[in-house]
């Protein structure tokens, strides 16, 4: 049972329940009754892997990471529905996953919950049946040892990907740089949801819980806003899950192009993907005045239809770059460390204050660098081109 679930299960089953806040009272129920009715394994003396989605070191009211509450109470069903182990880990960026745990309250809530910390290694390589692009990956080692993954993303808009969930959320199991070369090897943005559907396709055993009750929206996935949605999902198919998630703030999930191709993966019709979702009906549903992202970078992908000598025009009028803002910068290099085309470097400008100097022509736009950003220096728009280096920030 691959996290993209196949056609012998005609109508995957999603289950979305409405609940505003972190009461642990309330929300196990909600996290109880949302496993019931999207059909949750029995794990009796199973050892279960809790990924969460720690992007970086950030509070829970910031919406970056899975609020620990959530996580707290998945603990709680876990142990009352018999599991004999729970490790609970993820594998941020360019921060340690400890120091990320600790500073969204994650870390205290595995402990409080009785569940220990695992720190990801890479394991053996897992064979990804049916994929198109990556057909083995070296996912964390935890993997090796565990019977059932439960995912626990945050619903947050993304820079690259437009929306993600819990099919992105799974990028975590790559261990450290990893998941830049990645970036670096998958820089079109097509490419790269396809490689992350293979991913998924490698996942034996899963089961998803996203945490709705409070989203993000805008500058997602590490720089937006706190949506209070007040929803929670659940579901054994990611791509059904993400595919309800993401209409219901807005989006169409068939512009996406990495649930697009999850959904078709799955044996799914687009037009009419026939996802159970009980009595929750996603037109009278759908969030107001959620602040969408682009669906995706298109222009950058686009470049390539073009001929060679007209690129500088079209890079004026089509591309988007990282924008870097030197009154918020403080100089953590953040940025540069994370980069998977080493296009960034760290300058200090007359008055002392910190500038990034962008590599245009080797920039593959994966925005990690808007992602990590502590201090929300990094914007994404579109500039004016120049061969060599951006110095002059915004």
């Amino acid at each position: 049972m691959s996290t993209i679930q196949p056609t012998t299960r005609a109508n995957p089953k999603v289950a979305v329940l409405s609940c505003d806040g972190y009461d642990p009272e309330i929300l196990d129920k909600i996290i109880d009754q949302a496993a019931g009715e999207a059909g949750f394994p029995d794990i009796t003396g199973k050892r279960i892997l809790v990924k969460p989605n720690l992007l970086k070191a950030a509070a829970p009211e910031e919406a970056v990471t899975t609020h620990p509450g959530f996580v707290a109470a998945v603990l709680r069903f876990l142990w009352k529905r018999g599991a004999a182990s729970i490790q609970v880990g993820d594998s941020p960026g360019h921060q340690n996953s400890r120091a990320v745990g600790k500073a969204s309250g994650i870390f205290q809530a595995a402990m409080d919950g009785g569940a220990s910390w695992v720190d990801f290694v890479p394991g053996e390589p897992r064979h990804a049946a049916g994929a198109k692009l990556v057909k083995s990956f070296r996912l964390a080692s935890a993997l090796d040892d565990c019977d059932l993954v439960v995912n626990l993303p945050k619903l947050k808009t993304h820079r690259l990907a437009s929306y993600t969930g819990a099919v992105k959320n799974l990028f975590g199991l790559l261990p450290g740089l990893a998941k830049s070369s990645m970036h670096l090897r998958f820089s079109d943005k097509i490419q790269f949801g396809t490689m992350l559907v293979d991913l998924g396709l490698s996942i034996e055993n899963s089961f998803h819980f996203l945490d709705g009750i409070v989203a993000m929206q805008g500058e997602g996935p590490g720089n937006g806003d706190p949506f209070p949605l007040g929803l929670v999902f659940a579901s054994k198919d990611a791509a059904a899950l993400d595919w309800v998630a993401a209409s219901t703030i807005g989006y169409d999930p068939r512009k996406i192009p990495y649930l697009r191709d999850a959904m078709g993966r799955g044996g799914h019709a687009l037009e009419s993907p026939g996802i159970d979702t009980g009595s929750y009906v996603i037109e009278k549903k759908r969030a107001k005045g959620f602040k969408l992202l682009p669906y995706t970078a298109q222009a950058n992908a686009s470049l390539s239809e073009i001929p060679h000598y007209l690129e500088p025009l079209a890079m004026r009028f089509l591309a988007e770059r990282p924008i870097f803002n030197k009154k918020r910068c403080e100089g953590c290099s953040a940025c540069i460390r994370i980069c998977p085309a080493e296009a960034l470097e760290l300058g200090r400008l007359k008055d002392g204050k910190f500038q990034v100097l962008i590599d245009d022509k080797a920039c593959i736009t994966c925005y990690c660098c808007h992602e990590v950003c502590p201090v929300g220096a990094v914007s994404i728009g579109k500039i004016v081109w120049r061969p060599g280096r951006q110095r002059k920030g915004k």
